[in-house]
């Protein structure tokens, strides 16, 4: 039985430069289709900043991990799984945040910023090239995750002690933050239940990758991802920018050279 193959978006599939998909990246994911593989994304972002990044719908993908685990689509984009964070640790978050002035986008039905766009959210928008939802209040609404904006390479320890929250530091000015428990791990093994499978094969690049690299079979790190990351992987690909995704599926005999 084939592996189930578990793909980060950005800095993976998609470059943080131009934010495309490389032709040998889109070539590699038909030869992987063709070959009989099942394939999904499994991302930190909504299922909103998803949507606009046209990647939902460019491949056949067989089902999607979000906001790293807290939100599962299958093949037909159908929620099979939504956890929602405790209203608690949402206030909490937003109070250490304002304490150290540093904006926090919300990732609800309608998306808000705690505050007026800094210069660590601006750059964490040119690197996702994301949009930048409306400033707003917390009033209670269910909240899926939410994302803190600060210096890059900051390790956003006084966020590490609410209970019931993961941090995640991202490659850029911010991290993710989700529910304790929760991951990609988490979400890919719904799947896996879903489609019948034993096994995956991930590929990623970030921190946010890293439960998800130890619970898989075979992990594959982008040539220019996190060291941690890379330190835990089983394989170190070529950077994406040098057609990364299309050589580790050579190097592991996922596809051949000269199909088509």
């Amino acid at each position: 039985m084939k592996p189930l193959l578990c793909f980060d978006v950005d800095g993976t599939l998609r470059d943080n430069v131009h934010h495309q998909v490389s032709l040998s990246t889109q070539k590699a994911l038909r030869l992987l289709k063709k070959n009989g593989y099942h394939m999904i994304i499994s991302s930190g972002r909504g299922i909103d900043s998803l949507t606009r990044t046209g990647l939902m719908d460019m491949f056949e993908w067989d089902g999607f991990v979000c906001n790293n685990g807290q939100v599962v689509l299958d093949a037909y984009k159908k929620e099979i799984f939504h956890a929602s964070m405790d209203p608690q640790a949402v206030q909490e978050v937003l109070s250490i945040a304002k304490q150290y002035n540093y904006a926090v986008t919300l990732k609800s039905k309608q998306r808000i910023i705690s505050k007026e766009p800094d210069e660590y959210v601006l750059q964490t928008q040119r690197y996702f090239q994301n949009q930048i939802p409306p400033v707003g209040t917390y009033c209670g609404q269910e909240v899926d995750a939410m994302i803190v904006y600060g210096p890059l390479g900051y390790d956003y320890a006084p966020f590490q002690k609410v209970s019931e929250v993961h941090v995640l530091p991202g490659e850029s000015t911010y991290a993710d933050i989700t529910i304790a428990g929760l991951s990609k791990a988490t979400g890919i093994q719904k799947l896996m239940h879903l489609l019948g499978l034993q096994e995956y094969i991930a590929f990623g690049d970030s921190l946010n990758d890293v439960d998800m690299f130890k619970h898989a079979s075979q992990s594959v790190a982008m040539g220019q991802g996190n060291e941690k990351l890379k330190s835990i992987a089983t394989f170190i690909t070529k950077p994406i920018d040098e057609d990364g995704i299309y050589y580790a599926c050579l190097q592991l005999g996922l596809i051949q050279e000269g199909e088509l």
